[in-house]
């Protein structure tokens, strides 16, 4: 039990004890040690000495998707880069110097200072690899490795001695971001309250990994962490917003503990408290245990690295930041017991990240998905003969295409596609031979394709840009599309005309609260101007349309506003931003990208923004990515990416928190380019990866490796002609 102590008090009997870590220094001798809940329950420890010694030497020498793992276990000779696939087999020299904010990649200078190409590091020769099977790094810290954030902020666990939760989901959410390169906050509540436990329910991790083995975890909108003891109601869409679980691994020796933080991940760990733990500061040193200020219980962390010049672990605690070194501590090795226990870590091929986790990782045709056995298959549905629909697929060890399923006879142009919350069925959306929209869906649980009917208006002239958005559980379904639609003008003047005729168009109205989905504007069709006078001239009024579904409402779709004018190309560029509010970017007839974006948090209807590039004809594809992402709070960079000129373009910019932003083009790629038809970063380390529409019809993969920057041409993977 907690036994509170003063300042002064624990600082005399580390004194006495001649330890060589200090108590918190912004504590006065006077002040009294403020206690936290722990929960762990020692009555269910797993000693050491109870488990049988695994051979780790599998779980090490199989490819990650990591690009900094795979190039470690090359340097040991765990792995031979020869008989990796060729995207898998650029080196990274891990002892060259890193950059100041490498987290920043291309788009590190300053706003109005972006060079037209991105900043490359140079590409040093790989160093050289040391013996086979060579031990564990003298040091680890995963909070920042490799010049890449790999941890969520610091969590806290309240009044609730729900810590062997924290343990558990702390590795789950790691291993999630280390393998897939995606911030995937999780929620402890979903895991704590799923298992039935009210706040004071101790426990051990074994039984959060356990239920998380069958249930998966899901993240805060599903389902947050609570501590007033609520009954568990996540919301209906749970199982399609869950990081899956194959499977995790007890380790009982501590060369394999190390050896697993070093070349897989963090470990989960539990140890005895002692009352002067409670009192560990930002400068405290390494913690040693004093056992005379007696046992407060038992406590879980997730231990995120060590170093062994100070004999530590270094461990993330669930007490905020006001603890330790916001949230983080030196643990002595051996100390109280967290070397007695065995620990516990999930082998990177066992985490499966969510659909509503990549939701804004992907657009247009390409996406991928959780299949595979290292969950991260690339699928891919693109038109075809007969105006059908393909769909390809990647398999994500041997990196080789294959085609699927073809369906359909009515596809005008490839889909927007994307995984969805309803069970991670794949879904798509594109425009028919009757100018209209369509919705298919691969439900998972039937394993086939559905057809979720024809919708929207008969003047659909563009590709839509389809997204599943936050507003409501499930989230609506939004799509933003083309739209072109005949006028009589009155007027000799055309130009004055259609002037006249778009200041009439009807305005969106004013959202409601968030998230609420904004209130539609009526979409009929345009009223003929009467006739004044003889002269007569017909026009062609380009828009962009946004209609959305009610998915939490009957599942139908709702017409939006109009805006925009003199649209010559739209695609799948459409994105949610962090504030809930939407951003799309469209082509207008003088080969000039624009951005538009509705502000819902002011309430205020779509807005034309920033312009950028030129000499654009075909629809752009844009996602955001994870550069300067440095934490899964920050809203990474968009990126885009539109043929022009028979060659493909990349854009980027940080993510817009305004009505004006700076664009920068880092790179002009490939040759006989029609158009890009799918965009994602993948978990392949953070590359870029697309799909090309060529001049012939083929289809071919590009991407850019994050070793270099450099975009490299990949294979054919099919075609839209034959």
């Amino acid at each position: 039990m907690a036994n509170a102590l003063t300042a002064g008090e624990l600082r005399k009997a580390l004194q006495a004890s001649n330890a060589k870590w200090t108590v918190d220094e912004r504590l006065k001798d006077s002040d009294v040690v403020k206690t936290y809940p722990t929960g762990g329950d020692l009555t269910q420890a797993v000693k050491v000495t109870s488990v049988e010694r695994i051979d780790i030497t599998p779980f090490i020498s199989t490819v990650s998707s990591n690009p900094f793992l795979r190039q470690l276990r090359v340097d040991r000779g765990l792995l031979q880069l020869k008989n990796l696939p060729v995207e898998l087999q650029s080196p990274i020299n891990l002892k060259a110097p890193v950059l100041e904010k490498p987290i920043l990649g291309p788009e590190a200078l300053p706003v109005g200072k972006l060079p037209v190409e991105p900043v490359k590091p140079p590409v040093p020769e790989p160093a050289p690899a040391p013996a086979a099977g060579a031990g564990a790094s003298a040091a680890v810290d995963w909070r920042n490795r490799f010049g890449w954030p790999w941890l969520t902020k610091i969590k806290d666990q309240g009044p609730c001695e729900s810590c062997w939760v924290f343990s558990a989901v702390g590795v789950v959410e790691a291993m999630t971001r280390i393998e897939h390169s995606i911030w995937s906050l999780r929620s402890e509540g979903d895991v704590h309250d799923g298992l039935g436990a009210s706040c004071g329910t101790t426990g051990w991790p074994t039984t959060a990994f356990n239920w998380m083995k069958t249930n998966g975890v899901a993240d805060p909108g599903s389902w947050p962490y609570e501590t007033s003891n609520e009954a568990y109601k996540p919301t209906s869409d749970r199982d399609g917003r869950t990081v899956k679980l194959a499977d995790y691994v007890t380790l009982s020796n501590i060369q394999d503990q190390k050896s697993w933080i070093d070349n897989v991940g963090p470990l989960s760990a539990c140890f005895t408290v002692y009352n002067d733990f409670f009192g560990y500061g930002p400068n405290s040193g390494v913690y040693t245990a004093n056992t005379s200020t007696g046992v407060a219980g038992g406590h879980c962390i997730v231990i995120v690295g060590y170093d062994d010049s100070k004999q530590a672990w270094l461990i993330r605690n669930s007490w905020n930041t006001g603890w330790g070194m916001e949230g983080y501590g030196w643990f002595g090795y051996g100390q109280a017991d967290i070397d007695n226990n065995a620990k516990f870590g999930v082998p990177g091929a066992n985490v499966n990240p969510d659909p509503w986790t990549k939701r804004r990782s992907h657009n247009g045709s390409l996406y991928e998905s959780g299949d595979g056995s290292l969950n991260r298959n690339f699928e891919l549905w693109t038109q075809a003969p007969g105006n059908a629909i393909r769909h390809y697929w990647r398999d994500g060890v041997s990196l080789n295409w294959s085609l699927a399923e073809t369906v359909g006879n009515d596809c005008a142009a490839s889909p927007c596609a994307r995984g969805t919350t309803y069970n991670r069925n794949f879904e798509y959306i594109y425009r028919t031979t009757g100018s209209q929209l369509h919705h298919r869906y691969y439900d998972q649980s039937a394993g086939q394709w559905d057809d979720g009917g024809v919708f929207g208006p008969n003047d659909v002239t563009g590709a839509p840009g389809f997204i599943q958005s936050n507003y409501g559980a499930p989230g609506n379904f939004e799509v933003v599309f083309r739209v072109t639609r005949s006028t009589i003008v009155v007027d000799p003047n055309p130009v004055a005309a259609a002037a006249a005729h778009e200041e009439k168009e009807p305005k969106a109205v004013e959202i409601g609260k968030l998230p609420v989905e904004p209130t539609p504007v009526s979409t009929a069709p345009v009223s003929t101007i009467p006739i004044k006078s003889p002269i007569v001239n017909p026009f062609l009024i380009s828009e962009l349309q946004h209609y959305w579904r009610n998915n939490s409402g009957g599942n139908v779709w709702n017409a939006g506003p109009l805006f925009g004018s003199g649209i010559e190309a739209s695609g799948a560029s459409l994105i949610q931003r962090f504030d809930n509010g939407l951003d799309v970017i469209a082509v207008d007839g003088s080969g000039v990208m624009q951005r538009y974006w509705r502000n819902d948090p002011a309430g205020a209807a779509w807005q034309a923004c920033e312009t950028f590039g030129s000499g654009v004809s075909t629809a752009p594809v844009m996602i955001q990515g994870m550069y300067n992402a440095t934490d899964e709070t920050v809203p990474g960079n968009y990126e885009l990416c539109v043929a022009v000129n028979g060659a493909i373009q990349h854009w980027y910019t940080a993510a817009p928190k305004t009505a004006t932003t700076t664009w920068a083009m880092s790179a002009s790629f490939g040759s006989g380019i029609k158009q890009v038809l799918g965009l994602i970063q993948s978990s392949f380390g953070f590359n870029l990866e697309l799909i090309a529409l060529l001049n012939d019809g083929s289809l071919q993969h590009f991407w850019r490796d994050s070793s270099n920057l450099v975009w490299q041409a990949g294979p054919i993977v099919g075609s839209t002609v034959s």
